[in-house]
């Protein structure tokens, strides 16, 4: 019953470093893991080592993919979801990924698989809140605010579980290194633009209705708002 112990993940889309090296300290105080539990780790008692642990991500790997890994020195420990994989290997054994491309391509899987429920949810989200807004100024009837307002909350916790991995790998990705794709660098740069266009334009229509009087419709105003969101959010998630 004590051989064994628990311990809380902090998430590893946000602190993946700090999960291996808190791995590797209790590796050398005898806890070894041994299993991926949800939203945590298991370790089982044994003889202390002086272990390293590396994370790496791949869909439905074949048996090339872990020889790859038993090749470089390294031995596979768990797995989760047959897509998160925990690797061991002693101290001072070479890196899994040595360069930045790699790397890059590691991190990429799991932003382009958050990303697909973080964007739609995000947009989502937005659509829904300004349909409660509208309602609340009597533009469409109310009953419509109250079944969207009823809507957003599971969509809002759909948005954050998912949008917040999608940004940490997304900063993860950019910290690693640039990736080169001069398409999507115009793609991106064009988007940048836009969005810094009507963001200026909502200042604009802000600061003329606070300090000339100037009323612009809401029907503008949401949708200037709404265009502006709409284009930072695809400038933060786009890769």
């Amino acid at each position: 019953m004590f051989d064994k112990k628990y311990v809380i993940s902090n998430g590893l889309a946000f602190a993946e470093d700090e999960e291996m090296e808190m791995l590797s300290s209790y590796a050398k105080k005898g806890w070894i893991l041994y299993k991926l539990d949800f939203f945590g780790y298991k370790l089982r008692k044994g003889e202390p080592k002086d272990l390293q642990y590396s994370l790496d991500y791949r869909r439905d790997p074949d048996k090339e993919y872990f020889s790859y890994f038993k090749e470089a020195g390294w031995s596979h420990v768990c797995s989760s979801g047959n897509s998160i994989h925990i690797f061991s290997a002693p101290l001072g054994t070479k890196p899994i990924y040595t360069d930045s491309c790699t790397e890059i391509e590691k991190y990429m899987q799991q932003y382009k698989s958050a990303r697909k429920a973080a964007i739609p949810s995000s947009i989502s989200c937005v659509i829904f809140l300004i349909i409660v807004l509208l309602s609340r100024y009597d533009h469409i009837p109310y009953v419509y605010g109250i079944v969207f307002n009823i809507l957003l909350i599971p969509v809002f916790v759909i948005t954050v579980f998912s949008g917040l991995p999608c940004i940490s790998y997304y900063l993860r990705i950019n910290r690693v290194g640039e990736v080169k794709n001069k398409n999507f660098s115009k793609n991106r740069k064009a988007v940048y633009v836009i969005a810094i266009i009507m963001t200026l334009l909502l200042i604009f229509i802000i600061f003329f209705n606070i300090f000339y009087g100037i009323h612009v419709g809401k029907i503008i105003f949401y949708t200037v708002w709404f265009t502006a969101v709409v284009l930072w959010m695809a400038f933060c998630f786009m890769k």
